[in-house]
């Protein structure tokens, strides 16, 4: 029989055990009280007026060399192709070269690769030693060897050489859809080559090459997806070869020729898309075959610009270049009334009846397109992107400054992954 101090301790530790399990049920239901501030879908954000919705950063960096040389500029201190974001840029001696680089906004460094007298060097730089009003001190690189001749293209690689961005859209505008951005999902990479130096016995070609892969057909309205090289006059490319290569038979590219003038813009459409809904939707239903062999368009303009006769239309190919991101006007349009939906930034293009000033955003600063510097998984049909990426709520709230790499986390809901 248990003594009397045995009793008490007994009634001590049930009424220990009794507070605790209280404080673990009281902390349980507070988790799942209803908390009228957490925001569950995205068309309750409201983003600051001046968020660009921009997942990359365009800086320029002012370089120095004591001898003639030339580069190669990187994201990864390994010099990946998968990393490779300008190829065979020409620098002068002693000479204070500016160098536009677009890299993903969480990026802190980019890496110089250049040629030495024992082969080759990496320098890295970083961000906050890009060029501004407030610093225009030039990097000196720390070249020794001599390249008397240069022979090759410059080329800028968007988002590298090798891999491939992403394009996703909600179909609804003006109004608010379910924001899951799998209405249309395209997966897109970009090469722009120019002359920087001419050689008089070699000629140099000037031109692009653009592929779009269809990923995904989240909607029903017959959209068709196109490109536009805002700013970028068609008389740019008269006289060049223009080649378009697809992997799916019935789906094309093309460029729009009819009632164009000479400095109208360059602008492709991509044909054929709707034969991948079969009826339904096309990679957004996980319970549904996913076609993870997706078609792939490419368009490839080279044009031959020697001469001094065409100095100007080769510094529009140096310009579109350096300066991609604010030229390249990607839409998808509606073969039905022609309304088009851009991304924020970027106005209709007049094909259709939409006005001019027509901005793709809402009072409350929300969008109907997003572009990833990388290769994502996109959420499954009807699930909100918010509740798909953590870190995607904070960085519109925070305009960009917070979780700028969101869509590098791993999905906490359904997604449809294509590699």
């Amino acid at each position: 029989m248990p003594t009397k101090q045995q009793l008490c301790n007994m009634k001590r530790y049930l009424k220990l055990l009794f507070a605790a399990s209280i404080i673990t049920l009281f902390n349980a239901c507070e988790t799942d009280v209803y908390d009228p501030e957490k925001i569950e879908n995205t068309k309750d954000l409201v983003a600051p007026a001046d968020f660009d919705w921009k997942t990359t950063q365009s800086l320029t960096y002012s370089i120095t060399s004591k001898v003639n040389t030339v580069i190669s500029v990187y994201t990864d201190r390994n010099c990946t192709d998968e990393s490779l974001l300008i190829e065979n840029f020409a620098l002068k001696a002693n000479e204070a070269t500016e160098i536009p680089v677009n890299i993903p906004a969480y990026v802190t460094s980019i890496f110089v690769q250049y040629p030495t007298t024992d082969g080759q060097d990496v320098l890295e730089i970083k961000t906050n030693e890009a060029a501004t009003r407030g610093n225009n001190k030039s990097v000196i690189l720390p070249a020794d060897k001599e390249i008397d001749k240069f022979l090759w293209n410059t080329h800028y690689h968007y988002p590298s050489k090798t891999s491939r961005g992403t394009l996703m859209f909600e179909d609804l505008y003006p109004s608010k859809g379910d924001y899951d951005f799998n209405d249309f999902v395209i997966g897109y990479n970009a090469e722009v080559f120019y002359s920087q130096i001419r050689n008089a016995e070699i000629l140099f070609n000037d031109g692009f090459k653009m592929s779009f892969q269809i990923r995904a057909i989240g909607g029903t309205t017959p959209y068709r997806p196109a490109i536009r090289l805002k700013g970028f006059a068609m008389k740019n490319i008269e006289g060049a070869k223009i080649e378009f290569h697809t992997t799916r038979e019935g789906i094309s590219m093309e460029l729009l020729k009819k009632g164009r003038g000479a400095n109208d813009d360059v602008i492709f459409v991509i044909n054929g898309t709707e034969s991948l809904r079969s009826g339904g939707y096309y990679n957004t239903d996980p319970e549904k075959p996913i076609d993870k062999d997706m078609p792939v368009v490419t368009c490839e303009v080279t044009k031959d610009n020697f001469g001094f006769g065409n100095y100007d239309i080769s510094l529009q190919y140096a310009l579109l270049a350096e300066e991609l991101p604010r030229y390249f006007d990607f839409f998808i349009q509606n073969q039905d009334n022609l309304n088009e939906i851009h991304f924020k930034g970027f106005t209709p293009t007049g094909l259709g009846k939409q006005s001019p000033g027509t901005e793709f955003c809402s009072e409350e600063n929300l969008v109907w397109g997003i572009a990833v510097p990388e290769e994502i998984a996109h959420p499954a049909e009807r699930n909100d992107i918010l509740n798909v990426y953590k870190g995607f709520e904070k960085w519109v709230t925070s305009g960009g400054q917070n979780n700028s790499n969101w869509y590098g986390q791993k999905p906490i809901g359904p997604v449809i992954s294509l590699k």
